[in-house]
């Protein structure tokens, strides 16, 4: 059996929080803080491709 486990990763100032890491996403111009998972950035790109995609049937 495997169990699944949190890493809480403390904050310089003590707190416990979601680690900071420096991600540059599609479309943009320079890397920023994020606290988000890789699995909600993964998500949210595809999203934003849903989108467009939607967006281009609709305007052609």
């Amino acid at each position: 059996m495997s169990e699944h486990r949190e890493i809480e990763r403390a904050s310089s100032d003590g707190r416990r929080g979601p680690a900071k890491r420096m991600i540059k996403l599609p479309g943009e111009k320079r890397h920023a803080n994020r606290s988000e998972t890789a699995k909600d950035i993964a998500r949210q790109i595809t999203l934003d491709k849903l989108d467009k995609k939607i967006k281009a049937l609709k305007d052609g």
